[in-house]
């Protein structure tokens, strides 16, 4: 534990989750991150496995690779909005070809969620939509120097569908939208589709705050 550290983040203003020299505002952002995170266009992704048609909030590079790693690593939990926003506008795009879809945000492990303290997907995009939660995903190791088929397979291997609210979402008729931090390959949202649709869930599209 770094006591120095820890007493820092208490007693001073959190810096900027992108650049680091600035004074964060509430956002957890300067103006001038906060400019360039707001200034980015969704962008359709290009997974590598057949997972659905993805719509990111903009290229992991830059202030939303930084905003987006602080997000997740560090739990800070105050640039959920300033991700959201980026997560909402890939969803209009979405929303345009899938309306009256339901969002089913892809799920942390129990540890990353106890880590985190919080669903960090599942806050990210609160409010955008009727968000339905019933994926689980088991243990899972860490896909850094995995190849994308050893990717893929560790998803499925992870995910699972939660049988009766996905039962439920069937008898809906309504189709889903996926919703991931970041789509680099692609597996996790193709094993989330593929256990889905296992289950009767049509699953047409995929939107993500990041794409790789």
């Amino acid at each position: 534990m770094n006591f120095a550290a820890d007493a820092r983040d208490l007693f001073l203003p959190a810096a900027c989750a992108s650049c680091r020299s600035a004074p964060a505002a509430g956002s957890g952002l300067c103006a001038d991150c906060t400019a360039d995170l707001l200034a980015l266009r969704p962008v359709l992704a290009a997974p590598l496995h057949p997972a659905p048609p993805v719509v990111a909030g903009g290229r992991y590079a830059g202030a939303l690779a930084e905003a987006l790693n602080e997000y997740k690593e560090r739990a800070r939990r105050e640039l959920a909005p300033a991700l959201g926003t980026l997560l909402g506008r890939a969803l209009a795009v979405v929303d345009a070809e899938v309306p009256d879809g339901l969002l089913v945000p892809i799920p942390p492990t129990r540890a990353a969620r106890r880590s985190r303290g919080f669903d960090h997907v599942a806050t990210a995009c609160s409010g955008l939509g009727e968000l339905r939660p019933c994926l689980r995903a088991g243990p899972r190791a860490d896909s850094v120097g995995l190849t994308p088929p050893q990717r893929l397979a560790a998803a499925r291997r992870s995910l699972h569908t939660v049988r009766r609210r996905a039962a439920a979402l069937a008898a809906t008729g309504r189709p889903v939208i996926l919703v991931d931090d970041i789509v680099t390959t692609g597996a996790t949202l193709a094993a989330a589709a593929g256990v889905l649709r296992n289950a009767g869930v049509r699953v047409p599209a995929a939107v993500a705050i990041a794409a790789a």
